[in-house]
């Protein structure tokens, strides 16, 4: 709330100040003023808001559930969320394993199945090796790498990405159940051979073909090169979801294992450089240091104090300047002979002007226009900005240079 003071003098004309003093208001309350100050600012408030709106529900959402990809917590169309819940209520028991050690505890059991997705390759041969053996009853692989089909998967190998112009269903075609209940599923991700290959690209025939789905010859070991079959987005299209619950579906426990980072292998360290380096390597470093030592002991001795001795001729100024001057005719350096001329010209002018060096050029021109009553654009464009190309230009740009300096010589 603003005020003001006034201050009231005694009657008489007296100068003393009274001792009291009225506060007068500006009529306005603590809530009119408070209620003005926010409607003045209601446009900041309301963006504010938005503002605080749009972070929590983002944060809501980014917390709201799991996010990896084919993930049996994740709900989104890239989880496989619903896959798991459709094998729950079959009666198979599903397991996410969050470790390697998680993975090889769960999979101690009878009648179960290894579903690995590793696709960041976070783990190394020898973690591979440990999931081996005769832990799983069996093994589906989803987009396996090349390490991964090494230990896990012998037999099988990789045939490359299936091209994105394949839009039409991938048929059967094989003898495998689960792939025959499917009938068809849908294109892309990677394709593979193996003893049993099922979903064939088209065009491949023969014994060598590649599909996206291959399994061993006993079955125990099932490599799917098409993760977004069993993803919430796609598990309904064609026979996604009859392929899905077979091949994962056949035991009474599931045990899903994602690797992460955390199950990277602790090393002992990075290797050393200089224990990679050959042999000789030292001995060569030695050498190279002994003569570069001698190097500089021989071309870093005092060759004594500066001794001058006069020159065996005597150049006239005018031959040098002929002699740079054919220089510059021969190289055809028409603009660069013209940038010393111009030089030369502007030094000897402002000399004859008593204009000191550091001033401008246009300070020239315009003494020279003043002693010559010439029109200073034409000067301007003489001294300045006037460049000849050719040795004609140069030889008749010279003349009018010189008689322009003529000129303020003799006035």
């Amino acid at each position: 709330m603003s005020a003001t003071t006034e201050t009231r003098h005694p009657p008489g004309g007296a100068n003393k100040e009274s001792t009291s003093a009225q506060i007068v208001g500006d009529g306005q309350s603590v809530g009119s003023t408070f209620f003005g100050t926010l409607k003045q600012a209601r446009g900041w408030l309301i963006l504010g808001a938005l503002l605080l709106v749009t972070v929590l529900i983002g944060a809501i959402a980014a917390g709201s559930g799991e996010q990896n990809p084919l993930s049996p917590d994740n709900a989104a169309p890239g989880g496989a969320r619903a896959a798991a819940e459709v094998l729950e209520r079959g009666g198979v028991e599903v397991i996410r394993a969050e470790s390697l050690e998680d993975a090889i505890d769960a999979l101690r059991g009878s009648d179960d199945t290894l579903l690995l997705h590793d696709p960041q390759s976070w783990l190394t041969s020898e973690q591979l090796e440990s999931l081996g053996g005769t832990l799983a009853d069996r093994t589906v692989l989803i987009e396996p790498d090349l390490t991964i089909l090494t230990e896990l998967a012998d037999g099988v190998r990789s045939a490359g990405v299936i091209p994105a112009d394949i839009t039409d269903p991938l048929p059967a075609n094989c003898a495998n159940a689960a792939a025959r209940a499917a009938g068809s599923v849908s294109p892309g991700g990677f394709s593979y051979r193996g003893a049993v290959t099922c979903f064939p690209l088209p065009g491949e025939e023969g014994g060598n073909t590649a599909g996206t789905f291959v399994t061993t010859s006993d079955g125990e070991i099932g490599v799917l090169g098409n993760g977004g079959i069993i993803s919430n987005g796609r598990i309904d299209e064609h026979g996604n979801a009859a392929l899905t619950l077979r091949v994962l579906g056949s035991t009474e426990t599931l045990v899903w294992y994602q690797p992460t980072q955390d199950d990277l292998a602790v090393t002992a360290g990075p290797a050393d450089p200089l224990a990679l380096l050959p042999d000789f390597v030292n001995p060569l470093m030695l050498w190279l240091l002994i003569t570069a030592l001698l190097a500089i002991f021989w071309r870093g001795r005092r060759l004594g104090p500066l001794v001058t001795e006069p020159l065996p001729v005597v150049v006239r100024s005018a031959e040098t300047a002929a002699g740079r001057a054919r220089l510059y005719q021969d190289a055809g350096a028409v603009q660069h002979a013209a940038e010393t001329l111009r030089a030369a010209t502007l030094t000897r002018l402002a000399a004859a002007l008593r204009i000191p060096p550091a001033y401008p050029r246009a300070t020239v021109v315009a003494a020279a226009a003043s002693k010559t009553g010439r029109d200073p654009a034409e000067l301007d464009s003489l001294l300045n900005s006037q460049l000849p190309h050719s040795d004609a230009q140069l030889m008749q740009w010279s003349q009018e240079l010189d008689k322009l300096e003529q000129e303020i010589r003799r006035s």
